[in-house]
């Protein structure tokens, strides 16, 4: 039991994402440490069950701290010419034992004014280490043209770019009677941009106003 205690405490902290110039109010500080502290405690007393209850409160806690950080750098837009959605947040945890992980999510929804046919325009922060490492791994195999060539054979009309940029690297795909998608990673964060109708030039203008520096160094 002493493991798993230790294995619920270790979760708290890659959700624990604290965005430079954002600090958290001293409140919200208090009630974690608070939940943290009753957590042991209640482990200390053999109350195992309360323990886990305790440390899964702080967990939350710490969660809808990462989801307002995440949202914080959903890129701004004029608002004369693009209609913005509320952002939905959503955070959880999957698996269980020593497999499971957290994972939190922003998404924002923009639409064209004044255009019935789009664009529209959807932007998805995603922060999760351990789903991001894979998906850059299989980036990382579609650098070889080969492997591009094998993807986009079974789908015509299909075009599949790799971007590397500084620490980021992700890849945009542009179906030529679809959505274009361009999906970034860096160590620990995700951003995902879908434009529906297919255009490449807007998704990749939409890239360039994300704070991408400040997103990377703000997932600690």
């Amino acid at each position: 039991m002493r493991n798993k205690l230790t294995f619920v405490v270790v979760l708290l902290l890659p959700l624990a994402l604290v965005l430079a110039g954002d600090p958290p109010a001293a409140g919200d500080d208090a009630a974690v440490l608070a939940s943290i502290d009753k957590g042991r405690a209640a482990f200390v007393a053999g109350n195992h069950q309360q323990a886990i209850e305790h440390l899964q409160a702080a967990i939350g806690l710490i969660q809808e701290r990462a989801l307002a950080g995440l949202a914080s750098f959903l890129p701004a837009r004029n608002p004369a010419q693009w209609e913005m959605g509320e952002v939905d947040s959503v955070s959880g945890n999957w698996g269980a034992g020593k497999s499971a992980f957290q994972w939190t999510q922003v998404t924002r929804t923009y639409d064209r004014k004044g255009a019935e046919d789009g664009p529209s325009v959807t932007v998805m922060i995603s922060n999760s280490p351990q789903l991001i490492e894979a998906q850059r791994g299989m980036v990382e195999m579609l650098k070889n043209p080969d492997m591009r060539r094998m993807m986009t054979q079974a789908q015509e009309g299909q075009k599949i770019d790799v971007i590397e940029e500084g620490e980021w690297i992700g890849m945009i795909t542009t179906e030529a009677e679809g959505d274009t998608d361009l999906q970034m990673f860096h160590k620990k964060v995700m951003v995902q941009i879908s434009v529906s109708p297919n255009d490449e030039k807007l998704a990749r203008e939409f890239w360039a106003a994300v704070d991408r520096a400040g997103l990377a160094a703000a997932v600690k």
